[in-house]
């Protein structure tokens, strides 16, 4: 039973942990769709965001609910003697986190005046969509740590932490829209393309490798 136990305790561990590691990844895709200028591909991503998140929530919060349970149900079996004081729960395997932070954004000039070059409104756009990717991917960071925060020290309601990532998420796609498309369509048309997102060559690759599978699968059958 014991045994069970804390096998139950690492499934459950180990699935709060895929999950803010989901959101955190479809985070990072948004990041590469800004950098790729890609206005359709964003939104693509930010409906992903939010449909992960409000799945995310719903079984995050009975993971933990559940999760909260055993672990006091350990804490009461070892003062009882029943049970020895091993660790049960292994340290989630990490990424490199950094915490969310406050940019600055320097907003790019609204109406090209007669001196301002098309060499230096790309400058500005760049410098604009790379202040705003990074707070994506710091976002992304937070997230892992939020849900670090929640499993190891259960300081941090996630489900709310989840909610508020996609806000925000949302927030700056909101930001680069207006400040960046909204803007400057033409230049961001011509800019779009220069860097490729690296998840679609990704699921690219995943989705070759299935369908060889499922080839086999025909064949065989």
């Amino acid at each position: 039973m014991h045994d069970a136990a804390r096998l139950r305790l690492r499934e459950l561990t180990q699935g709060v942990y895929d999950i803010g590691d989901e959101v955190a990844e479809l985070i990072e895709n948004l990041a590469e769709s800004l950098a790729d200028w890609d206005e359709e591909l964003v939104d693509d991503c930010l409906l992903e965001l939010a449909e992960a998140v409000a799945q995310g929530r719903a079984e995050v919060r009975s993971a933990l609910a559940e999760l909260n349970g055993l672990r006091q149900a350990f804490v009461s079996g070892i003062r009882s003697g029943s049970l020895s004081a091993t660790t049960v729960v292994d340290n989630h395997p990490g990424r490199t986190l950094s915490f969310l932070r406050d940019h600055a954004v320097t907003p790019v000039e609204a109406t090209p005046s007669p001196m301002v070059s098309t060499a230096t409104l790309r400058v500005n756009l760049r410098r604009r969509n790379a202040e705003l990717t990074d707070m994506l991917e710091d976002l992304a960071e937070w997230t892992v740590e939020q849900t670090r925060l929640a499993v190891e020290e259960q300081s941090v309601l996630l489900p709310q932490a989840l909610a508020r990532a996609e806000k925000h998420a949302h927030e700056v796609v909101v930001r680069w829209k207006t400040a960046v498309i909204g803007e400057h369509p033409a230049l961001v048309a011509e800019l779009r393309g220069e860097a490729p997102p690296r998840f679609l060559a990704e699921r690219a690759r995943v989705e070759q490798v299935l369908s060889k599978i499922r080839s086999r699968r025909v064949a065989a059958g």
